[in-house]
């Protein structure tokens, strides 16, 4: 429920995950590059920036999904987003 930068960064760039492992997250994201973020909850800064997995993920791991939604009930964009480790 909580983004933690230091775990995903370090998971990311881990060489101790085989091949295939796959990593998924679901998480509150902002819906373009720049955008502000106008709800209270989350705070802005455990919000991902669009693209942030993308740019974690770029090296070593195939990108399977990667997609905003937005949630029913507040209307905050979520990822959803899936990659697979080379």
């Amino acid at each position: 429920r909580f983004w933690n930068r230091k775990v995903i960064s370090y998971l990311a760039t881990s060489t101790l995950l085989k091949s295939g492992t796959l990593f998924g997250m679901s998480h509150f994201c902002k819906p373009f590059p720049g955008a502000k973020w106008e709800f209270d909850h989350p705070k802005e800064k455990s919000v991902l920036e669009r693209h942030e997995l993308e740019s974690l993920f770029g090296e070593g791991w195939d990108i399977l999904h990667d997609s905003l939604i937005t949630d029913g009930d507040h209307g905050r964009t979520l990822i959803q987003f899936v990659a697979r480790k080379k």
